[in-house]
């Protein structure tokens, strides 16, 4: 088991943007448990409240006065907040992607320099890749992303160009970059209409969905990581990372879809209707894995939580919890 550095937190206050999404609610309780004050930021309050010890800042990083405020006197920041959503969602929101994604990573990094925090966890995303077979750090810039995720993909490497600006204009290194792979689990956003493609067919298959139906023709592969593991790779950016550039976070391996979709359907016990693979609609890139050599060098970071439990945990928790905290709309 990797070693924490536990000075590193005790006592600290960090805050945590993006605090009510899928990695603030797995980061926030392991903060605590560290001993840090934790300040969370959220545009809502969240449906399922945060712990009582957690100091919520409720407010829209658009708004560069609140991220002022919500930075000064912290020690350290882990920036998760953003827009996230579907191919189909990123399409139709193209201009709120770049620009409300833009908007929110610029005045959070821009307020924590000003604020002189010691220590910063940048949460980018693989999307800042173009097409490749697998994604190696060092290419990211080496051509344009794909076009179903320029509009994020942009946003998002406008930001890590911010930190790396930061190294030539001020001389600051305090900052590590991060780019998770697909990452799925507990409090994700399991709404069918805007999901991702994991807690997308957990919701339409608990829903009891017959044949699930699921685009493309099964074979495409991809790179996924479950809540609990990715946030293991951010504690390690934040203690090992700094001004070090960007490093993956992932399995390194693939999974075709198809293994996501019989996962799913092996533990949403009931669900027998099978599958309609629909092969008019886009399947997307052939195949998207993360080259993960330089998160195991640098950060001793290997996942411990294979695809096909962390289905099983996040179906668990979605029959337990999902359902009511959609209804009740998500923070």
């Amino acid at each position: 088991m990797r070693r924490v550095d536990t000075e590193l937190y005790r006592g600290k206050t960090i805050l945590v943007t993006g605090a009510s999404g899928l990695y603030g609610r797995a980061l926030v309780p392991r903060l605590l448990a560290l001993g840090a004050r934790v300040r969370a930021v959220a545009s809502r309050a969240p449906a399922v409240a945060l712990p009582d010890a957690v100091d919520l800042r409720v407010g829209d990083l658009k708004d560069s006065a609140f991220a002022d405020e919500a930075a000064t006197g912290v020690d350290g920041m882990f920036h998760l907040a953003g827009k996230r959503g579907s191919v189909g969602i990123q399409i139709a929101q193209a201009a709120t992607m770049l620009a409300d994604n833009t908007l929110i990573c610029f005045n959070a990094l821009e307020a924590a320099r000003r604020a002189s925090v010691a220590r910063i966890v940048y949460v980018s995303t693989v999307s800042v890749y173009p097409p490749l077979d697998r994604y190696v750090e060092d290419q990211a810039w080496s051509a344009n992303p794909h076009p179903a995720n320029q509009y994020v993909a942009w946003s998002k490497r406008m930001a890590e160009k911010l930190v790396e600006a930061y190294g030539v204009q001020y001389g600051l290194a305090n900052i590590a970059v991060v780019r998770p792979v697909n990452t799925f689990g507990p409090f994700d956003d399991f709404d069918p209409k805007t999901a991702l493609v994991v807690p997308a067919l957990i919701a339409r298959a608990v829903a009891g969905e017959a044949p699930l139906r699921v685009w493309g023709d099964g074979t495409a592969v991809r790179d996924f990581l479950y809540v609990e593991d990715a946030v293991d790779g951010l504690l390690a950016a934040y203690e090992k990372g700094l001004g070090a550039g960007p490093v993956n976070l992932g399995s390194g391996r693939g999974y075709a879809i198809s293994e996501v979709v019989d996962a799913i359907l092996r533990h949403v016990a009931g669900n027998d209707g099978g599958v309609f693979w629909d092969k008019s609609k886009p399947a997307g890139e052939a195949r998207k894995v993360a080259d993960t050599a330089r998160a195991q060098a640098l950060l001793g970071f290997a996942p411990k939580v294979g695809l096909s439990e962390g289905i099983k945990r996040t179906v668990a928790w979605y029959r337990a919890n999902g359902p009511a905290a959609l209804a009740r709309g998500r923070g």
